[in-house]
Protein backbone atom coordinates (compact mmCIF):
# COMPACT_ATOMS: atom_id res chain seq x y z
CA UNK A 1 0.00 0.00 0.00
CA UNK A 2 1.45 3.88 -0.54
CA UNK A 3 2.14 5.53 2.94
CA UNK A 4 -0.78 7.48 4.00
CA UNK A 5 -3.22 5.23 1.74
CA UNK A 6 -5.95 2.06 2.96
CA UNK A 7 -5.96 -1.22 1.02
CA UNK A 8 -8.54 0.19 -1.18
CA UNK A 9 -6.59 3.79 -1.94
CA UNK A 10 -8.73 6.00 0.06
CA UNK A 11 -6.38 8.21 1.23
CA UNK A 12 -6.08 8.30 5.05
CA UNK A 13 -6.70 12.28 7.07
CA UNK A 14 -3.73 12.49 9.91
CA UNK A 15 -5.33 12.18 13.37
CA UNK A 16 -3.01 13.02 16.67
CA UNK A 17 -4.97 12.10 19.56
CA UNK A 18 -2.52 14.10 22.52
CA UNK A 19 -3.24 13.77 26.08
CA UNK A 20 -2.12 16.73 28.31
CA UNK A 21 -0.50 16.64 31.70
CA UNK A 22 1.39 13.64 31.69
CA UNK A 23 3.41 14.22 34.58
CA UNK A 24 0.79 15.87 36.17
CA UNK A 25 -0.13 13.24 38.97
CA UNK A 26 -0.04 9.50 39.24
CA UNK A 27 -4.09 9.34 38.74
CA UNK A 28 -3.62 10.87 35.59
CA UNK A 29 -0.42 9.52 34.37
CA UNK A 30 -2.50 6.08 34.65
CA UNK A 31 -5.37 7.33 32.77
CA UNK A 32 -3.09 8.51 30.37
CA UNK A 33 -1.55 5.15 29.92
CA UNK A 34 -4.60 3.31 29.74
CA UNK A 35 -6.00 5.69 26.97
CA UNK A 36 -3.12 4.64 24.88
CA UNK A 37 -2.60 1.02 25.36
CA UNK A 38 -6.80 0.41 25.07
CA UNK A 39 -7.81 3.41 23.52
CA UNK A 40 -6.83 6.34 20.28
CA UNK A 41 -4.42 8.56 22.56
CA UNK A 42 -1.26 8.38 20.42
CA UNK A 43 0.76 11.02 22.29
CA UNK A 44 1.30 12.70 25.54
CA UNK A 45 2.61 16.21 26.48
CA UNK A 46 4.99 16.21 29.59
CA UNK A 47 5.14 18.29 32.67
CA UNK A 48 8.53 18.97 34.10
CA UNK A 49 7.97 20.22 37.62
CA UNK A 50 4.27 18.56 39.12
CA UNK A 51 4.42 15.38 41.15
CA UNK A 52 4.79 12.61 39.34
CA UNK A 53 7.44 13.59 36.34
CA UNK A 54 9.54 10.98 37.30
CA UNK A 55 6.92 8.09 37.02
CA UNK A 56 5.56 9.32 33.71
CA UNK A 57 9.21 9.26 31.99
CA UNK A 58 9.26 5.09 33.56
CA UNK A 59 5.85 4.88 32.13
CA UNK A 60 6.57 7.02 28.19
CA UNK A 61 10.46 4.79 28.02
CA UNK A 62 8.24 1.30 28.99
CA UNK A 63 5.76 2.76 26.12
CA UNK A 64 7.61 3.55 23.44
CA UNK A 65 4.77 3.81 20.51
CA UNK A 66 3.54 6.99 23.11
CA UNK A 67 4.76 9.93 21.28
CA UNK A 68 6.20 12.71 23.79
CA UNK A 69 5.94 16.17 23.70
CA UNK A 70 6.85 19.08 26.03
CA UNK A 71 3.77 20.92 28.21
CA UNK A 72 5.40 24.28 28.98
CA UNK A 73 4.01 25.25 32.38
CA UNK A 74 4.51 28.52 32.70
CA UNK A 75 2.27 29.54 35.36
CA UNK A 76 4.29 31.03 38.45
CA UNK A 77 4.62 33.47 36.20
CA UNK A 78 0.42 34.63 35.63
CA UNK A 79 -2.56 34.81 37.02
CA UNK A 80 -4.15 32.12 36.10
CA UNK A 81 -8.45 32.83 35.34
CA UNK A 82 -9.11 28.93 36.39
CA UNK A 83 -12.94 29.17 34.87
CA UNK A 84 -11.30 29.25 30.94
CA UNK A 85 -7.73 28.57 31.38
CA UNK A 86 -6.07 31.38 30.50
CA UNK A 87 -3.49 33.77 32.03
CA UNK A 88 -4.52 36.65 32.24
CA UNK A 89 -1.93 38.95 33.89
CA UNK A 90 2.12 38.73 34.38
CA UNK A 91 2.58 38.24 38.73
CA UNK A 92 5.40 40.78 38.05
CA UNK A 93 4.76 43.64 35.35
CA UNK A 94 8.24 44.37 34.75
CA UNK A 95 9.39 40.53 34.38
CA UNK A 96 11.80 40.50 31.48
CA UNK A 97 10.79 38.24 28.61
CA UNK A 98 14.76 36.15 29.31
CA UNK A 99 13.25 35.33 32.35
CA UNK A 100 10.32 33.34 30.24
CA UNK A 101 13.45 32.05 27.44
CA UNK A 102 15.24 30.69 30.39
CA UNK A 103 12.55 28.81 31.97
CA UNK A 104 11.63 27.25 28.70
CA UNK A 105 14.82 26.24 28.11
CA UNK A 106 15.30 24.78 31.86
CA UNK A 107 12.02 22.98 30.80
CA UNK A 108 13.48 21.08 27.65
CA UNK A 109 16.46 20.17 28.66
CA UNK A 110 15.07 18.26 32.01
CA UNK A 111 12.80 16.25 29.70
CA UNK A 112 16.17 15.59 27.02
CA UNK A 113 18.31 15.04 29.93
CA UNK A 114 15.52 11.52 30.78
CA UNK A 115 16.35 10.01 26.89
CA UNK A 116 13.28 11.01 26.01
CA UNK A 117 12.56 12.81 22.37
CA UNK A 118 10.74 15.67 22.54
CA UNK A 119 8.59 15.42 19.28
CA UNK A 120 6.64 18.59 19.75
CA UNK A 121 5.48 21.78 22.13
CA UNK A 122 2.64 23.24 23.62
CA UNK A 123 1.67 24.88 26.44
CA UNK A 124 0.02 24.64 29.88
CA UNK A 125 -3.43 27.32 29.74
CA UNK A 126 -1.72 27.25 26.07
CA UNK A 127 0.83 30.04 27.47
CA UNK A 128 3.06 29.84 24.39
CA UNK A 129 0.49 31.08 22.44
CA UNK A 130 0.56 34.68 23.82
CA UNK A 131 1.85 36.95 20.95
CA UNK A 132 3.90 38.38 23.13
CA UNK A 133 6.18 34.79 24.13
CA UNK A 134 5.10 32.55 20.92
CA UNK A 135 8.42 33.60 19.13
CA UNK A 136 10.34 32.89 22.29
CA UNK A 137 8.80 29.71 23.01
CA UNK A 138 9.59 29.07 18.68
CA UNK A 139 12.89 29.58 18.94
CA UNK A 140 13.54 27.77 21.52
CA UNK A 141 12.08 24.57 20.17
CA UNK A 142 13.82 25.08 16.84
CA UNK A 143 17.07 25.31 18.47
CA UNK A 144 16.39 22.06 19.93
CA UNK A 145 15.30 20.48 16.50
CA UNK A 146 12.16 19.84 17.71
CA UNK A 147 9.60 19.46 14.54
CA UNK A 148 6.55 20.59 16.01
CA UNK A 149 4.94 23.61 17.72
CA UNK A 150 0.99 23.33 18.95
CA UNK A 151 -1.25 26.64 16.89
CA UNK A 152 -4.45 27.81 16.93
CA UNK A 153 -6.49 30.59 16.16
CA UNK A 154 -8.60 32.54 18.62
CA UNK A 155 -7.32 31.66 22.53
CA UNK A 156 -5.10 35.18 23.07
CA UNK A 157 -6.02 36.21 20.35
CA UNK A 158 -8.12 39.54 22.65
CA UNK A 159 -5.30 39.99 24.95
CA UNK A 160 -4.25 43.31 22.72
CA UNK A 161 -7.73 44.99 21.63
CA UNK A 162 -7.50 46.20 18.19
CA UNK A 163 -3.62 44.40 17.44
CA UNK A 164 -4.68 41.91 14.65
CA UNK A 165 -2.14 38.96 15.14
CA UNK A 166 -2.53 36.26 12.45
CA UNK A 167 1.33 37.14 12.23
CA UNK A 168 1.62 34.53 14.61
CA UNK A 169 1.05 31.23 12.22
CA UNK A 170 3.03 32.35 9.61
CA UNK A 171 6.47 32.45 12.42
CA UNK A 172 6.02 28.20 12.26
CA UNK A 173 7.66 27.80 8.97
CA UNK A 174 9.91 30.82 9.62
CA UNK A 175 11.03 28.61 12.32
CA UNK A 176 11.51 25.85 10.43
CA UNK A 177 8.54 24.55 12.14
CA UNK A 178 5.17 22.64 11.49
CA UNK A 179 1.65 22.12 12.71
CA UNK A 180 -1.17 20.13 11.81
CA UNK A 181 -3.95 22.11 9.86
CA UNK A 182 -6.53 21.62 11.98
CA UNK A 183 -7.02 21.85 15.62
CA UNK A 184 -9.86 20.20 17.70
CA UNK A 185 -10.20 21.43 21.66
CA UNK A 186 -11.52 18.09 23.05
CA UNK A 187 -14.74 16.34 22.41
CA UNK A 188 -17.75 18.54 23.13
CA UNK A 189 -17.99 22.28 24.46
CA UNK A 190 -18.14 22.58 27.78
CA UNK A 191 -18.90 25.93 30.11
CA UNK A 192 -15.56 27.50 29.81
CA UNK A 193 -15.29 26.72 26.14
CA UNK A 194 -13.69 29.92 24.27
CA UNK A 195 -14.46 31.34 20.93
CA UNK A 196 -11.20 29.96 19.47
CA UNK A 197 -12.08 26.36 20.20
CA UNK A 198 -13.29 24.11 17.43
CA UNK A 199 -14.14 20.51 18.84
CA UNK A 200 -13.63 17.21 17.39
CA UNK A 201 -15.60 16.62 14.18
CA UNK A 202 -14.83 14.64 11.71
CA UNK A 203 -16.85 15.80 8.69
CA UNK A 204 -14.50 19.15 8.78
CA UNK A 205 -11.98 18.62 5.70
CA UNK A 206 -8.56 18.03 7.03
CA UNK A 207 -4.70 16.20 6.41
CA UNK A 208 -3.32 16.91 9.68
CA UNK A 209 -5.09 17.77 12.65
CA UNK A 210 -4.66 17.31 16.49
CA UNK A 211 -7.84 16.42 19.11
CA UNK A 212 -6.67 17.40 22.91
CA UNK A 213 -7.84 15.38 25.73
CA UNK A 214 -6.99 15.21 29.02
CA UNK A 215 -7.69 11.37 30.56
CA UNK A 216 -7.08 10.75 34.36
CA UNK A 217 -8.47 8.86 36.82
CA UNK A 218 -10.10 10.34 40.46
CA UNK A 219 -11.64 13.75 38.50
CA UNK A 220 -15.05 13.21 36.97
CA UNK A 221 -13.98 15.43 33.98
CA UNK A 222 -10.86 13.31 33.40
CA UNK A 223 -12.83 10.14 33.95
CA UNK A 224 -15.55 11.32 30.68
CA UNK A 225 -12.28 12.22 28.92
CA UNK A 226 -11.24 8.92 30.07
CA UNK A 227 -14.15 6.96 28.34
CA UNK A 228 -14.39 9.25 25.68
CA UNK A 229 -10.94 7.31 24.67
CA UNK A 230 -11.70 3.93 25.44
CA UNK A 231 -14.92 4.15 23.11
CA UNK A 232 -15.38 1.42 20.52
CA UNK A 233 -17.66 3.72 18.34
CA UNK A 234 -14.77 6.57 18.58
CA UNK A 235 -12.15 4.05 16.56
CA UNK A 236 -15.39 2.89 14.09
CA UNK A 237 -16.11 6.35 13.72
CA UNK A 238 -12.62 6.96 12.61
CA UNK A 239 -12.34 3.95 10.74
CA UNK A 240 -15.28 5.20 8.61
CA UNK A 241 -14.16 8.44 8.02
CA UNK A 242 -10.82 7.09 6.50
CA UNK A 243 -8.60 8.91 9.62
CA UNK A 244 -5.03 7.06 10.51
CA UNK A 245 -4.00 7.94 14.12
CA UNK A 246 -0.35 8.95 14.42
CA UNK A 247 1.64 11.06 16.80
CA UNK A 248 3.97 14.10 15.90
CA UNK A 249 7.06 12.32 15.06
CA UNK A 250 5.34 10.49 11.90
CA UNK A 251 3.51 14.05 10.49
Amino acid sequence: NRRGYDCEGVYLKKLVVNADDFGHSTPVNQGIIEAHQNGIVTSASLMTDRGAFDEAVRLAKANPRLGIGLHLDLDSFFEVQHGTGRLTAYKDPALAIGAIAQETERQIQKVLATGLTIQHVDGHHHVHLRPELFATVAALTAKHQIKVIRYFRGFYEGQYPGVPVDWIKDLVPRFGLRRVDTFFAGWEPVESSLPGYRYLDLTVPFETAELMVHPGKGEPWRERELEHCLSPKIREDLKTRSVDLIHFGQL
